[in-house]
């Protein structure tokens, strides 16, 4: 169900023009080789033309782990994905329990309120869909991989 969903959703918002160009993850005929050839493309331009080049590397920790569901649920609604779909996925998201296991013993279990379920199908394409506006509020421009963001500026 989640491969089928899945394909539905990426051929909606490829018909939309959803996908930012600065994202190389998880995003067809993208890939770590095009987001290190474009970087290096601009950083090499910027040389040329004279700019020094400030470069800061973003790379949030358990990235995957911490998007509020609220929030994701609230970007899919506005992406004109509504309805059975979006009912499917808030209950994809919700009533996830989990527990840790140390030194032989289980913790209680405890319900998740943020993340996307890793290792799943959908996860990854729920991700981009939280960060894709991330290029949007940030002045110069960014290359991404996931979660992985590279801010550049360049300088006289």
């Amino acid at each position: 169900m989640e491969s089928i969903i899945k394909d539905t959703m990426t051929a909606y918002l490829y018909t939309r023009g959803f996908y930012n160009s600065c994202q190389h993850g998880f995003v067809k005929g993208q890939s770590t080789l095009t987001n290190l050839l474009e970087t290096l493309d601009t950083w090499t331009r910027l040389l040329d033309e004279g700019f020094g080049i400030d470069v800061i590397y973003l790379d949030y920790r358990k990235a995957f782990d911490t998007v509020p569901h609220q929030r994701l649920l609230e970007k899919i609604r506005g992406l004109r994905l509504d309805g059975k779909l979006l009912a499917w996925i808030g209950n994809f998201l919700k009533q996830r329990k989990m527990r840790v296991f140390v030194q032989g013993s289980f913790s209680e279990w405890i319900e998740v309120i943020s993340g996307v379920p890793q290792g799943s199908i959908l996860g990854p394409l729920l991700f981009i869909i939280f960060v894709q506006d991330l290029p949007d509020l940030i002045k110069n421009s960014i290359t991404m991989f996931a979660d992985d963001t590279i801010r550049r500026s360049g300088q006289r």
